[in-house]
């Protein structure tokens, strides 16, 4: 889900990392918390010892954040679901479970188990406040407080939010349907961005509260924006469900002979036709089946050859060749290929077994597929 971002290590088998975005929340809660110490420990002068405090409470809330998101991992990987990462970015954190619930009572459990870790938290901050000495009383309040807040906001019942992945749950339970229950709750969860950015927008230009608009309206763009991906996942986790490569493949197609110029390539392969991308084959074997794979041909390495020396270049000499491919293998569940082909120039790879080639896979097979399991839906 999240590019550049540096795994830290791992807890529960699962990948913790960390996106660069983190890294301007953080300097933004230094710059808020600095000035709001300063006072309580230094003084009129600003000193060391604030620093520390707001370096110190930025860390903790880092911290917070991630034992929010173990909160909803660790229940789905007792659900036995598939937990990809936790990642920490700009907004908070965000654990990436491969799968949905089974049903939703499972459904619930994750969803609440993040903000009950967060008002854990919050309890024994409050605690510690309340025994520690006055400094890390305050330090402790202030975290406390932190993890109130975090807890409050992940409940509005706004998907993808834990309140409405709690919305989602409950109608689920009622309707017995999945998608139905998820669409509800992305379209609160549209609303529920719509009225974070309105309201970012009244404290900044009524208010004056330039930050704290500011920072309420790029949660609303966040909320919205995830409000719609959120949905359209669930659509193709429902739509793919239980599907794996060898269901969708072609298993007719045309195949390249690697003896081929790219002159002939073209004339034969690319004028007139609409694929992009074809596996190569030795000429002795192409009309055999299952064939061994000898690499890719696709229309983006003719980019590297003017047209008129297209003649003097045969296919074996400039295709990407099987050692560089990362072919899917038949058993392969289809969301799993469906993300490997969106990292993938071309969109289509080969799909072998035992290193002979047994079909092709292109992003449109899928996307085709998924169309008629809607269409079969919404007949229902």
């Amino acid at each position: 889900m999240f590019r550049h971002a540096i795994t830290l290590g791992r807890i529960a088998t699962i990948p913790i990392r960390l996106h660069w975005s983190w890294a301007l929340i953080f300097g933004m809660l230094v710059f808020a918390l600095r000035p709001v110490y300063t006072p309580l420990v230094c003084g009129e002068v600003a000193c060391g010892r604030d620093l520390v405090l707001a370096v110190l409470l930025a860390l903790l809330v880092g911290v917070s954040v991630l034992l929010h998101e173990l909160g909803h991992a660790l229940v789905a990987q007792r659900m036995k679901l598939d937990v990809h990462a936790i990642t920490l970015f700009a907004f908070g954190g965000v654990a990436e479970v491969n799968d949905d619930a089974a049903e939703p009572g499972a459904e619930l459990a994750i969803a609440v188990a993040g903000p009950l870790v967060s008002l854990l938290l919050a309890a024994g901050g409050g605690i510690v406040a309340w025994l520690a000495d006055p400094t890390f009383a305050l330090l402790a309040g202030h975290l406390a407080a932190a993890n109130a807040v975090m807890a409050i906001f992940n409940l509005l019942p706004g998907y993808p939010m834990d309140g409405g992945r709690v919305l989602r749950a409950v109608l689920w339970f009622f309707n017995d349907d999945l998608i139905p229950a998820t669409r509800i709750a992305a379209q609160i969860g549209r609303l529920t961005g719509i009225a974070m950015g309105l309201l970012g927008l009244v404290l900044g230009l009524l208010y004056g509260q330039a930050i704290a608009g500011a920072w309420s309206l790029l949660i609303g763009v966040f909320l919205f924006h995830t409000a719609n991906t959120s949905f359209r996942h669930a659509l193709l986790h429902s739509a793919l469900h239980g599907v794996v490569v060898g269901d969708v493949m072609q298993r007719r197609f045309r195949t390249v002979s690697c003896d081929l110029t790219l002159e002939q390539f073209v004339a034969r392969y690319v004028l007139g036709q609409v694929e992009t991308g074809f596996a190569v084959v030795h000429p002795s074997v192409q009309s055999e089946d299952e064939p061994p794979l000898l690499g890719m041909m696709t229309l983006r390495h003719l980019r590297h050859f003017r047209s008129d020396v297209w003649s003097l270049h045969r296919i074996e000499a400039v295709m990407t060749p099987a050692t560089a491919v990362t072919p899917l293998d038949p058993r392969m569940t289809a969301i799993d290929a469906l993300q490997r082909l969106e990292h993938t120039a071309d969109g289509v790879l080969p799909v072998t077994k035992d290193s002979r080639l047994v079909g092709m896979l292109r992003r449109r097979d899928l996307a085709v597929y998924i169309q008629v399991q809607m269409a079969r839906r919404n007949r229902r």
